[in-house]
């Protein structure tokens, strides 16, 4: 047979694949990304394929040419692929601004949201069920003597396209062309195949209808045939269900090793159709020769169910490969292509064995139906049965027994089923044939292998794949662990009682032992720390902004702070908490000294589902949203960082509402941050940036006029928020002040300049952040913005900051708190003993530049003498922005005068004592003297400090020229990444022209 045909079949099979992955994104932008949601679009996809090959089966032996009709079809599902964007996004839109919100939540809401969903993909999917059959009859009536050989190709070479299509598609084509150019491509592959299809038609011409078998297999005797044949059937449908139930249960128990990412699920799901691809390809040689078919296909099922349970020992053993090869790969963009390529051998370890066994039982199933019934429906009814198998096994696996049995329960049980579908076909084929111990034997294996292989559920939730060590794995005491629907949900409490949430093995949530404790005034009061600040700040933060009654909506529960921090203020009429994990709820409450308010008071609800669902579905406008999701490089969290989806919830809130968004900026370059912010600022009116966690941000923003300035005082002496805070270093109004990092007015130039926003089609944040991770990024100049060694950042917003003495902190980390305490400690009276060591240096260095500055001789350095200078002068008016300590200066000024030094250190003076008062005029004239000496300045000023300086004057000044000047002089010595924040501000500032125009507004 013409080998273009198998080429074609290829292609349609990396097609196929392609839109499974892309449709299920786009439809999970839509219905959601909860279990059932996720189950009930598999389920459309995979029931219209079964109609499909069901109606062809209905027909099959009379189609004249049926490699003409193949084409046809593959051409037209080409042409809808092209016109599946503008679709969704004209029905989707509809749904949203008219459908949901006319039918509230409800029955109504959820039949509209599946009707359309069904119709978006049924069509299609109902037209790509037909191929096989039509293939596979168009090839087996021109070489009917082989029909093992030819299925066993057929197989081959779809599922080999299938698992190269979803990797070209994850890892290439959804970054260079978004969710449209991969529809583009697969549509592409659709016609190219169908149009081969169609000239091949002619060259062989019209076929013979039907198929002659070359040979029947000998049947058992005293079976009746119908006997048979539905065992077979019955064999295809259970085997089908139990390879659903392993690669649900595989994913989920990978993604504990290699991480929850996009990317982490396309390798997996890749490696799961390779070793289907690969049983297939073996097969393919050997089924028209076996001797006995029925018992090579009932010791093929016997051999997968126990293969599947005995990669448990390799599973666990993944573990210690997974943290010993963080230490081997280095943190770089070669070492994450080794690191891929390791992650799929990884998956291929697992699941191969069993997989491999799983490709060679369709080809057999088939041959064997063939040769008995002689008849091509054979072809369209062993493939539409395994695929209504393949749905009962994702709605049983995902649904019911995962979070009933646990991963190995489920593992084991799946097993047992490819094990009993084996001694079916024994007892079937009766006589002879029925092996006596076998069943018992296989039975038992599958069994006792999971008795014998411990799973320290401690090492499952350890989370190796960030980079974890394994070390301190057996000193967690695990208080609670639930395999749920999306996720594997754990609390985990160290020996210094410190406890933590955890989601496949993603710290999300995390409470001190000092936390946990119930307040006694006699102890020492303490700081908050860690993942606590986040926790409390985002729900703290909001309150600051709100104009009156609100209700409120949190997505994502987490350990239940925010919404309890939120509850704290009489403001607030109600709050609804969504969260897509059941699990994670029931994890939360084990945080009950933090979080009361969001379980026990009775403005509290807490709804289980998708966030963009139940807000599009609830009928009503909040005065507060507060999305606190999981970190962006989960597999669909990313969608909740988007213009779209941002523009839903603009939808959503009052006119003055507040929207606040968590995010970290650990684990993400600046670029992505960026991204977010270009995606926000397309749907809100106004925003700021707020520093909520040592590493983390919160943007609270309105959909329309200006933010109002935000009453810390109030918020700080609420008297819930006070409570809560018993034992804690007080809260005041200028600890929540010094969170502030940013305005719109400061990052909206830099943020058009990051390149295409973070969107729901064109996901980037999805893409990238996974990167990011295992590089080990951090966008921390967004952060260092509330650090600067003069605080420009509030320069170009016009807002001075005078000091504010702190002698501690609420919030450990937080940038200009510590200023603060830096600048209150470092001239604090000798009899004043500091807090830390570091305020301790701070305060000796403080002491021993003041007596330095009596000596009677000069110093034997000029150079060391400027250094400690701008240091000190940078200690001194730490957390301020416009204010000078004159005296400082004076005295400073004085000592060069004394001494006579070169005029390039009063000049340095001079131009410090200018950026730090803002005197725009004089810092850019003193930068220009400095500029003129014929020395290496970096031996007297940091170049980065002088080019900050004389940018933001000649800009404050509007000589943007001058700026650029500066840059283009400059720049090369003092290179900062292109995405670095700070680099994209100055950039914008001094040539705003070159920014992207502005996202319209709906």
């Amino acid at each position: 047979m013409n080998p273009l045909l198998y080429f074609l079949f290829f292609l349609s099979g990396a097609a196929g694949l392609m839109y499974e992955s892309v449709w299920a994104r786009y439809l999970g932008l839509f219905v959601g990304h909860e279990a059932h949601a996720q189950v009930l679009v598999l389920v459309i996809f995979l029931g219209g394929m079964s109609l499909g090959a069901l109606l062809v089966t209905r027909r099959a032996d009379r189609v004249r040419n049926p490699l003409r009709a193949y084409a046809s079809i593959e051409v037209v599902v080409g042409v809808l692929a092209l016109a599946f964007h503008p679709l969704f996004v004209t029905v989707t839109d509809w749904a949203y601004s008219h459908g949901f919100p006319a039918l509230s939540n409800g029955a109504g809401s959820a039949f509209l949201k599946w009707g359309l969903a069904g119709l978006l993909i049924l069509p299609q999917s109902i037209l790509l069920g037909a191929t096989f059959p039509l293939m596979s009859s168009a090839i087996l009536r021109r070489c009917p003597e082989k029909p093992g050989r030819v299925l066993g190709w057929l197989y081959f070479v779809n599922s080999l396209g299938a698992a190269l299509g979803v990797l070209v598609a994850g890892f290439l084509l959804v970054g260079l062309f978004g969710l449209p150019g991969v529809l583009y491509a697969a549509g592409t592959l659709n016609v190219v195949a169908g149009t081969g299809a169609f000239l091949l038609s002619y060259r062989f011409g019209p076929n013979p209808a039907g198929l002659a078998a070359n040979s029947r297999i000998p049947e058992p005797a005293g079976t009746p045939p119908a006997s048979l044949d539905r065992a077979l059937l019955a064999a295809a449908f259970f085997t089908a269900v139990a390879s659903f139930c392993y690669e649900i249960d595989w994913i989920r128990m990978l993604s504990l090793v290699l991480g929850s990412a996009t990317h982490a699920f396309e390798l997996m799901l890749s490696a799961f159709i390779l070793g289907l691809a690969l049983g297939a390809f073996w097969i393919r040689a050997r089924a028209d020769r076996l001797r006995d078919p029925l018992a090579a296909l009932a010791t093929i099922q016997m051999a997968m169910g126990v293969l599947a349970v005995a990669t448990l020992p390799l599973y666990v053993a993944s573990f210690s490969w997974m943290a010993w090869l963080h230490r081997a790969l280095t943190a770089s963009d070669p070492g994450y292509v080794l690191f891929t390529v390791a992650r799929y051998a990884f998956c291929l370890a697992v699941m191969l064995p069993a997989t491999f066994c799983a490709g060679m039982t369709l080809p057999l199933i088939t041959r064997l139906l063939l040769a008995r019934r002689r008849s091509e429906a054979a072809i369209g009814q062993v493939y539409a049965i395994n695929t209504l198998g393949s749905i009962l096994g994702a709605i049983v696996a995902a649904l019911l027994l995962l979070p009933l049995l646990g991963l190995k329960g489920l593992l084991v049980f799946a097993g047992l089923v490819d094990i009993g579908v084996g001694a079916l076909i024994l007892a079937a084929a009766g006589g002879r044939r029925l092996r006596r111990f076998a069943f018992p034997l296989a039975a038992a294996g599958a069994v006792l292998i999971p008795l014998a292989v411990a799973v320290d559920r401690r090492l499952l939730v350890s989370g190796v794949y960030r980079g974890e060590s394994l070390k301190t794995v057996g000193e967690q005491h695990l208080d609670y662990y639930a395999d749920g629907r999306t996720a594997t949900v754990a609390v985990t409490r160290g020996r210094d009682g410190f406890l933590a949430l955890s989601t496949n093995g993603k710290v999300d949530a995390s409470l001190s032992e000092g936390a946990q404790r119930r307040c006694d005034p006699k102890n020492p009061l303490r700081q908050i720390e860690n993942d606590e600040i986040t926790q409390l700040l985002t729900g703290v933060l909001p309150l600051g902004f709100l104009a009156g009654a609100e209700d409120a909506a949190v997505i994502g529960i987490g350990s239940g702070v925010s919404t309890h921090a939120l509850l704290a203020s009489p403001a607030v009429k109600a709050v609804t908490t969504i969260e897509i994990e059941p699990r994670m709820v029931d994890g939360a409450r084990r945080f009950a000294a933090a979080n009361r308010r969001a379980f026990h008071d009775s403005r509290s609800r807490i709804v289980i589902g998708d966030a963009r669902t139940v807000l599009a579905g609830s009928g009503r406008r909040y005065g507060v949203i507060v999305s606190e999701p999981s970190n962006p490089w989960v597999s669909g969290v990313a969608s909740l960082f988007t213009e779209e989806f941002y523009r839903r919830v603009a939808a959503q809130l009052t006119p003055d509402g507040i929207f606040a968004q968590w995010l970290q900026t650990y684990e993400l370059d600046d670029g992505s941050v960026l991204r977010v912010l270009a995606a926000l600022d397309a749907a809100f009116a106004d925003w700021q940036v707020h520093q909520a966690g040592t590493n983390d941000i919160l943007i609270v923003a309105t959909p329309s006029g200006r933010l109002r300035r935000p009453n810390w005082e109030q918020v700080s002496t609420l008297p819930l928020l006070q409570a809560d805070l018993c034992g804690v270093v007080p809260l005041g109004a200028a600890e929540l002040e010094a969170t502030f990092l940013a305005d719109r007015g400061l990052l909206r130039g830099a943020a058009q300049r990051a390149g295409r926003p973070n969107s729901d089609f064109h996901p980037r944040l999805d893409l990238e952040a996974e990167r990011r991770r295992f590089g080990g990024a951090n966008a921390d100049a967004l952060l260092q913005l509330g650090d600067r060694w003069f605080n420009y950042a509030r320069q170009l917003m016009n807002r001075p900051a005078e000091p504010t003495p702190a002698r501690a902190m609420t919030f450990a980390g937080i940038r200009r708190s510590v200023e603060r305490l830096t600048q209150t400690w470092q001239s604090a009276p000798a009899t004043d003993s500091a807090p830390t060591p570091a305020l301790a240096r701070v305060q000796y260095e403080w002491r021993r530049w003041q007596s330095g500055l009596l000596d009677r001789q000069p110093p034997s350095d000029w150079r060391s003498w400027v250094a400690e200078f701008l240091s000190r002068a940078r200690f001194r008016h730490a957390g301020t922005a416009g204010w000078i300590d004159e005296g400082f200066f004076q005295d400073a000024t004085e000592f060069a005068r004394r001494h006579q030094a070169p005029n390039i250190v009063q000049d340095l003076i001079r131009f410090r004592h200018a950026t730090q008062g803002w005197r725009s005029a004089e810092a850019l004239e003193y930068a220009e003297r400095l500029g003129g000496y014929r020395v290496d300045l970096s031996e007297w000023i940091p170049i980065q400090d002088l080019l900050d300086g004389a940018v933001v004057s000649a800009v404050m000044m509007n000589r943007r020229e001058t700026a650029k000047a500066w840059q283009e002089r400059y720049g090369a010595l003092a290179p900062r990444d292109s995405a670095d924040v700070i680099a994209q501000i100055l950039a914008s500032l001094v040539d705003p022209a070159a920014a992207p125009p502005a996202n319209p507004r709906k």
